[in-house]
C-alpha cells in the first residue's frame, strides 16, 4: 500500500501522543481550520465539564516552511466581500465575511490586522462597449456611476474616464493578510494547537474496518522523524494540495486537479504617494484599471491601512508550481513592466521614484471545476484495504471510538479537504474553518456546501 504501510515508532513524548487531528498546511485556510475547530473543542469542554479552562483534543498543523503562510496567504491583496461568488459558494462567502467582521470587532482587527471598510472603483474609457471587468454583475448590486473626485487621492484620472463604484461598506473590508495570518497563528496557539514547521508527512496509517486513521509519520528536514498519533486528518495546502494527497493516497480511486502553471499572479507594493495618517479613517480603496490600461492588460490598485499601495491583477509568465513555496519568487520583468504601468496611473511628480517593496508571485490554488474543496473523503475512495481480513496498520485505543479517553477524541475521523480556494481564500477563510470544523466533529454545516465536494468525473477517473 505504498506510504500507507510504515514501521512505526511510540510517539517520543505526550505531545504527539492523544492528538485528534492533523492539518497539513499553515497557510490562511490551515490556520482557520485549526483555529475554528480549537474554538469548538474548547466550547465542547465547557459544556461538558462547566470548566472554562477545558481544553479539548490536541491540533497539530504540519508545514514544509520555516513559518506561516509561506505562500499566497501572506502577500495576498486582503479584499473582502460578502459578494462575487458563484452559486455553490454564496452562503459560505456570507458567513465568512460576516464571522471575519465579528472577530475584527471582538480583537480590535483594525489595530490587530489591519481591517478596515473598503470602496472598490471601476473606471471605464468614454463610450466604452465592451464587457468591463470586474462585470456588471460582480458586485452586490448594480455599479454606480460616481466622478472621478471620488477616486482616491492617489490615483491620477484621465478626462475621458467614467467611474462606477462597484462596492462598498457594510459588503466590503479589507485586511492586511500577513498580520491576519499572524493574528491567526497566534490565538490557535493560544487555544493549544501545535506547530511543527520545515517538516513534511511522509506516510499515513489507518484502522481500515474503523474507516479512521492512527498515526501520521512527520519528517523534519532539520531533525528527526516523528510520530503523531491522530484519527483525522485535513489537507489545506493551497495549490500543493493534490500533491500531497497523491503522495499520501497513490492507490486513491479519485483525485483532484489543481492547476499548478497559469494560476499565478506578481505582485508588489509600494508607499502611498502623499499619504498621510488621517488618509486611514476613510479605510480602503481599491481601483480596477483592466479597462483602461493598454491592450487590457489586468492591473488593480488596493490601498492598505499605514500608507501603501498593493498592486496586483497583472498576471505572470506561466510557470510549473515548485516544490516548495520559499522557491516562488516575483518575474522580474513582469515587475518591471507592472511598474512602468502603473507610474501612469498614479499621482506623481514625474522625478518621483515609487518606493517599491514585497514583490512576489503567487499561485491560487484554482481547481476544475473552480470551486473551493470542502469535504469528506469517502473512505472508499482512499485505496486503503478494506477486505474483513485487513488489519489495523497499528491501533492506539487512546485514537479510537469507545476507550476510556473516548473525551479526548471528538472529531469523526478520516480524510478531509479544505481546499481550492482560488482568489478568494481570504474572505472565504473562516467560514471556510468553521464548516469544516463541523465536518470533522460530524454536525450539520452551517451553511450548504453540497457543491463543494470532489465532483463525480473526480470520483470515477484520476486526474494527474
Amino acid at each position: 500500500m505504498g506510504s500507507l504501510w510504515s514501521s512505526l515508532k511510540v510517539p517520543e513524548n505526550d505531545t504527539f501522543r492523544f492528538v485528534d487531528t492533523v492539518i497539513l498546511g499553515a497557510g490562511v485556510i490551515g490556520l482557520s481550520t485549526a483555529y475554528q475547530l480549537a474554538l469548538a473543542f474548547e466550547a465542547a469542554g465547557k459544556t461538558r465539564t462547566g470548566n472554562s479552562n477545558s481544553r479539548g483534543p490536541k491540533i497539530v498543523v504540519v508545514e514544509p516552511a520555516k513559518h506561516i503562510s509561506p505562500g499566497a496567504s501572506g502577500t495576498a491583496t486582503g479584499g473582502l466581500g460578502d459578494f462575487g461568488f458563484g452559486t455553490e459558494t454564496a452562503a459560505l462567502g456570507k458567513l465568512s465575511y460576516i464571522t471575519i467582521q465579528a472577530t475584527a470587532d471582538k480583537f480590535n482587527g483594525k489595530t490587530v490586522f489591519g481591517y478596515s471598510d473598503q470602496a472598490v472603483y471601476r473606471v471605464t474609457p468614454e463610450g466604452f462597449t465592451e464587457t468591463p471587468k470586474p462585470p456588471n454583475d460582480w458586485g452586490p448590486g448594480p455599479p454606480t456611476d460616481k466622478p472621478l473626485s471620488d477616486l482616491p487621492d492617489w490615483i491620477e484620472p484621465k478626462k475621458n474616464w467614467t467611474v462606477q463604484l462597484l462596492a462598498g461598506a457594510p459588503h466590503g473590508a479589507h485586511l492586511d493578510p500577513g498580520l491576519y495570518c499572524k493574528f491567526l497563528y497566534e490565538e490557535s496557539k493560544k487555544l493549544g494547537v501545535h506547530f511543527i514547521f520545515n517538516a513534511n508527512v511522509t506516510s499515513v496509517n489507518a484502522h481500515p474496518a474503523l474507516k479512521l486513521f492512527t498515526s501520521v509519520q512527520v519528517q523534519k528536514y532539520d531533525g528527526p522523524r516523528l510520530t503523531i498519533w491522530c484519527r483525522s486528518i485535513v489537507i489545506a495546502a493551497g495549490p500543493w494540495s493534490g500533491r500531497v494527497y497523491s503522495s499520501l493516497f497513490p492507490q486513491a480511486k479519485a483525485k483532484f486537479q489543481l492547476n499548478s502553471i497559469a494560476s499565478a499572479g506578481n505582485h508588489f507594493r509600494v508607499r502611498t504617494p502623499g499619504w498621510k495618517p488621517s488618509d486611514d479613517e476613510q479605510g480602503s480603496k481599491q481601483v480596477f484599471l483592466n479597462n483602461v490600461t493598454p491592450n487590457r492588460k489586468g492591473l488593480d490598485i488596493t490601498s492598505f491601512l499605514g500608507g501603501s499601495l498593493y498592486v496586483g491583477g497583472f498576471g505572470a509568465i506561466p510557470e510549473e508550481l515548485p516544490e516548495f513555496a520559499e522557491f516562488v519568487k516575483a518575474q522580474p520583468s513582469e515587475i518591471e513592466e507592472m511598474v512602468k504601468l502603473v507610474k501612469e496611473y498614479l499621482k506623481m511628480n514625474a522625478d518621483d521614484e515609487l518606493e517599491i517593496f514585497d514583490e512576489g508571485r503567487c499561485y491560487r490554488p484554482y481547481a476544475t471545476p473552480n470551486h473551493p474543496i470542502i469535504t469528506q473523503v469517502d473512505w472508499g475512495l482512499l485505496g486503503i484495504d478494506t477486505s474483513p481480513n485487513a488489519r489495523p496498520q497499528e491501533q492506539h485505543t487512546d485514537v479510537l471510538p469507545n476507550s476510556s479517553t473516548k473525551s479526548c477524541s471528538f472529531t469523526v475521523g478520516g480524510l478531509f479537504l479544505n481546499t481550492a480556494h482560488n482568489s478568494d481564500g481570504m474572505t472565504l477563510s473562516l467560514g471556510s474553518g468553521k464548516v469544516m470544523s463541523e465536518l470533522l466533529l460530524g454536525l450539520p454545516p452551517s451553511v450548504d456546501i453540497s457543491g463543494l465536494g470532489l465532483d463525480e468525473a473526480q470520483k470515477i477517473r484520476l486526474r494527474l
